[in-house]
C-alpha cells in the first residue's frame, strides 16, 4: 500500500515545493529586494542589517543542515509575524528578515531534483512580481502576508529533507566567478532602472505584458537549452545586448531582452547548483548579497560605466576558461553533507 502512496505523496510534496519556492522568490523579489530599500528610501545605513543577517543565515544553514525540514515552517512562520509590519521594519526586524532569507534560500536551492519544478516556480513568481511590482512599497503589507502564508502552507508538505543524488562536493572558481558576474550585471542594471524615471520598465503598464512574455520566453529556452555547452558565451551576448538597449535609451528593445536575459541565467543558474552537495552551494550562494550589494551601490553612485566593466570581466573569464586557463579549473573541495 505504501509504494502504491508513493507516487501520489511524491506529487503532492513536488507541488508543494512549487508554491514554497516561488513564494519565497516573489518575497525576496518585492519585498526584500525592492519593497524595504524603496521603503526606506536606499538609505544604507538603515538597510544594511538585511544583508547581514543574509550572510549570517547562509553561514548558519551550513550547522542547521540536518534539521532543515523541521526548521523550515518555523522560520516561515517567523516571516509571517514579521511581514505585518514589514514596511516600517528597521534594525533587529530587518535583520531577522534577512537572517530567514539566508537560512531558506540554499536549503530550497538543495531541495531542487527536478528543474522543470523549479522553472515553473520561477515562471509564476516573475507573473507574480511583475503584475504587482507597481503597488507601492509601504502598501504592500497585504502581498508580503500572503506570500508568507502561500510559503507556509507548502513547507509542510514539500518534503524540504528529502534526500537526494549529490554529483559534485567540489565548486570551481570558474563558476563562483561566473555566477557571481551574473547576479552582479543583474543587480546593477535593475536597481539603475528602478531609479531611472525614464527607462525604467517594472511598474510601467506600457510594458507589463512584454516583461511577462519574454521572462517566459527566456525560461523555456533557457530549459530547453539546460545542457548548451555554450552557455557561458550566450549570457555575455544577452548582457551585451541588455546593457547596449540601455544605453541607447531604448525602451522597447530592453522590455524584450532584459526580462529574456534575468529568466535565461536563473534557469541556467539552478542547473548548475542543483547537482552540488550543500556546503559548495552555500557558497556559492553567498554571492547573491554580495552581488546585490555592490548592484545597489552603482545605481547610487551613478557610476553604470562600472558595469560595462563587469561586463567586459566576465567576457575575459570566459576567453581565459576557454584557453584552459588552470586557474578557472582550480577546484575547491567540500566534505559530503549527506541527506
Amino acid at each position: 500500500m505504501d509504494k502504491a502512496r508513493q507516487p501520489i505523496r511524491t506529487g503532492v510534496a513536488d507541488i508543494a515545493f512549487l508554491i514554497l519556492f516561488a513564494a519565497e522568490f516573489t518575497y525576496y523579489l518585492l519585498i526584500l529586494q525592492t519593497g524595504v530599500v524603496e521603503y526606506h528610501h536606499s538609505i544604507i545605513s538603515e538597510i544594511w542589517m538585511v544583508p547581514v543577517g543574509g550572510i549570517l543565515g547562509i553561514v548558519l544553514s551550513v550547522a542547521l543542515f540536518y534539521k532543515r525540514e523541521a526548521l523550515m515552517p518555523w522560520l516561515l512562520f517567523l516571516q509571517l509575524l514579521l511581514s505585518f509590519a514589514y514596511a516600517e521594519a528597521n534594525g533587529m526586524a530587518l535583520f531577522l528578515l534577512g537572517l530567514i532569507s539566508g537560512l531558506t534560500a540554499p536549503m530550497l536551492l538543495y531541495r531542487i531534483d527536478k528543474l522543470y519544478i523549479a522553472t515553473i516556480a520561477l515562471g509564476v513568481s516573475y507573473f507574480i512580481g511583475t503584475m504587482f511590482f507597481d503597488i507601492p512599497a509601504h502598501e504592500r503589507t497585504t502581498v508580503a502576508v500572503a506570500l508568507s502564508v502561500a510559503a507556509l502552507a507548502g513547507s509542510f508538505f514539500a518534503q524540504t529533507g528529502r534526500k537526494k543524488t549529490v554529483l559534485r562536493q567540489t565548486v570551481s572558481i570558474y563558476m563562483i566567478l561566473t555566477v557571481f558576474l551574473w547576479l552582479l550585471l543583474d543587480a546593477a542594471l535593475f536597481e539603475t532602472l528602478s531609479r531611472d524615471t525614464l527607462m525604467h520598465l517594472w511598474g510601467c503598464d506600457t510594458y507589463r505584458w512584454h516583461i511577462i512574455l519574454f521572462h517566459s520566453l527566456g525560461l523555456l529556452a533557457a530549459y530547453a537549452l539546460r545542457r548548451w555547452r555554450h552557455t557561458d558565451v550566450a549570457m555575455i551576448v544577452l548582457f551585451l545586448l541588455a546593457y547596449t538597449a540601455y544605453s541607447m535609451h531604448n525602451r522597447e528593445m530592453l522590455s524584450i531582452v532584459y526580462p529574456f536575459v534575468i529568466s535565461y541565467y536563473n534557469v541556467a543558474i539552478l542547473y548548475r547548483l542543483m547537482h552540488l552537495g550543500y556546503l559548495p552551494l552555500a557558497v556559492v550562494s553567498l554571492g547573491l548579497w554580495g552581488a546585490s550589494g555592490l548592484g545597489l551601490f552603482i545605481a547610487l553612485l551613478q557610476v553604470f560605466t562600472a558595469a560595462w566593466i563587469m561586463l567586459a570581466l566576465l567576457a575575459v573569464v570566459v576567453l581565459f576558461k576557454a584557453l584552459h586557463t588552470r586557474l578557472f579549473f582550480t577546484a575547491i573541495h567540500f566534505t559530503s553533507l549527506k541527506g
